[in-house]
């Protein structure tokens, strides 16, 4: 309860968060922060480099999906290895929110939010229709939202 609070008090931060790897429910689970409904908390599942959902990422309350598999990655020493996880699909949301950030300062946390998940093409079908973030389908919505 008090770590819902806290996110909740501040609209203004945009916590984007890792589903998972348990391969389960978020919301069922209810795995904290992915599980809050909240505005501000974007909940990122991982799909392959094909956008084929993997088979590790949690489900459920996932807002939007982004590559976690087989990331380049680097670790203490320099070394370079291909990690999987949604700790490694989180940051490909974060950079998409950074830049929408610099593109327009005046954003909130939420439009942010929105304007990711507006900008998502969708895959596949029912309960398990994922929404892959496109980069540059969320500038352009930026961008035809500003020309307004």
């Amino acid at each position: 309860v008090a770590l819902f609070d806290a996110i909740k008090n501040v609209p203004e931060i945009l916590f984007v968060t890792s589903a998972g790897n348990a391969n389960s429910d978020v919301k069922f689970e209810e795995f904290y922060p992915s599980s809050f409904d909240l505005p501000n908390v974007l909940t990122v599942g991982a799909v392959d480099q094909a956008g084929d959902e993997t088979n590790f990422t949690s489900f459920g309350k996932v807002d939007v999906y982004g590559n976690g598999f087989e990331v380049l990655s680097y670790v203490p020493g320099g070394d370079e290895l291909k990690l999987s996880g949604t700790s490694m699909s989180s940051p490909n949301v974060v950079n998409l929110a950074a830049k929408l950030w610099a593109l327009n300062p005046k954003l909130t946390a939420s439009q942010v939010r929105q304007t990711i998940i507006a900008g998502c093409d969708e895959k596949g079908a029912g309960d398990r229709k994922l929404k892959l973030i496109n980069p540059k389908k969320s500038v352009e919505l930026l961008a035809s939202a500003a020309a307004k």
